[in-house]
């Protein structure tokens, strides 16, 4: 009975006072909310009462989603609302989601965003073909972070270098075209996330300079013959190379100070999986040393050639705290011989941990415990782990 009652008081309190709680939220607070609707849902909003009719007006983000929100009147939709918003009101970020079939919403919706001055800029296509679009048209010296999703960018050869502000550039599963010569990037730019991407050209050496960058992030699962030029900023580093692709080397052109290693030579911490041997035999002829480098993360492919990879790293990274090998999937025709090389050489001094982690019966791991002792490791700073067999065929970044 007390409990009934309680309810009946504050049903009371509740209409006693007339306006509802959200309603009597401060303004910065609803326009947070409403910041994370799409803007036809935030436009809906208005029905709920006086207060709520022109709060969208005044939304300093935008979320235009075409799959959730698209009608016949979508484009009017668009253009009344890009007419009747608050002209004096900030646009901090924009949001595009969109198929293929609605160019034409997705142009205006772009056009705006950028003579608005977004900062924060997200086009993500889900379709199955690439969305066409001008890079011109998102150049801008106001935007700080650029997000493009299933996008083939006409004549856009990753020229970014006008966008003076841009900080975060993240590509993903995009046709782009890096230009025969190459693409600087602005020095303001800190993280370049490239993912699933193609890359053009293909036959013609290329380069990528991006002199501030801090963090990069490339995952390439097609051919392609790019060259990382110095990176003196950067300080974490991850490579994932399909199987079948890579950084290749040009017939045509000679690659003398190295396509790969030395741009990287630089970084903190780095992550290196799947690299083609013929593009690392060659990379080390440059002899770059790794000499700021502390976490390193291995796949087996550093195993070739009697363990050419991994002895090149240990030996050429002088305060190396923490090393990390990832074995994929064992196959006896690949089992290596214990033949050590014959000079021996004494590991990083600061090396506080090795993890060795395997997915099956692996007989490779007796081979490198026994290889890194010869090498002056002790046992008690390695620890092997056996992972599923179910995440064999891939390797997840820790975050």
């Amino acid at each position: 009975m007390p409990k009934r009652l309680r309810s009946k008081g504050n049903k009371k309190a509740a209409v006693s006072g007339g306006e509802d709680r959200l309603s009597a939220l401060p303004e910065d607070v609803i326009l947070l909310l409403l910041s994370f609707l799409t803007s036809r849902q935030a436009v809906q909003m208005s029905v709920l009462g006086p207060r709520w009719r022109a709060l969208w007006k005044s939304l300093p983000s935008l979320r235009f989603d075409m799959g959730l929100d698209h009608t016949s009147h979508s484009f009017h939709f668009i253009e009344s609302l890009i007419r009747y918003r608050d002209p004096t009101t900030p646009l901090f970020e924009c949001e595009i989601l969109s198929s293929d079939r609605f160019s034409q919403d997705v142009d205006m919706c772009l056009r705006y965003a950028v003579s608005r001055k977004v900062r924060d800029l997200r086009i993500k296509i889900y379709s199955l073909r690439y969305f066409q679009l001008s890079a011109g048209t998102f150049f801008s010296k106001h935007l700080t972070r650029l997000f493009l999703r299933k996008v083939w960018l006409d004549d856009f050869y990753l020229h970014v270098s006008s966008c003076n502000s841009l900080e975060e550039l993240e590509i993903k599963r995009c046709d782009i075209n890096i230009g025969d010569v190459g693409t600087h990037f602005p020095k303001s730019l800190r993280l370049l996330r490239i993912r699933n991407t193609n890359i053009d050209p293909i036959v013609t050496r290329s380069f990528i300079s991006a002199p501030g960058l801090v963090t990069l992030e490339l995952a390439v699962g097609y051919e392609c013959a790019l060259c990382l030029k110095s990176m003196p900023s950067l300080v974490t580093a991850f490579i994932k190379i399909g199987h079948k692709s890579g950084f290749s080397y040009c017939e045509a052109c000679e690659f003398d100070d190295g396509v790969l290693l030395k741009g990287l030579s630089g970084a903190t911490n780095l992550e290196l999986i799947r690299v083609r041997s013929m593009v690392f035999r060659k990379e080390i002829k440059c002899y770059p040393t790794f000499s700021k480098l502390k976490t390193l993360l291995l796949s087996d492919w550093c195993m070739a050639s009697n363990f050419t990879g991994l002895v090149y790293f240990l030996q050429h990274s002088p305060i190396l705290e923490r090393f990390t090998l990832q074995l994929g999937r064992y196959c006896e025709k690949t089992q290596m011989h214990e033949v050590y090389p014959k000079e021996q050489f004494m590991v990083s001094k600061h090396l506080k941990a090795i993890e060795i982690t395997y997915f099956q019966k692996d007989v490779r791991v007796d081979q490198i415990v026994n290889f890194l002792a010869y090498h002056g490791v002790h046992p008690k700073l390695i620890n092997i782990e056996r992972k599923p067999y179910d995440d064999c065929f891939s390797f997840k970044r820790k975050e």
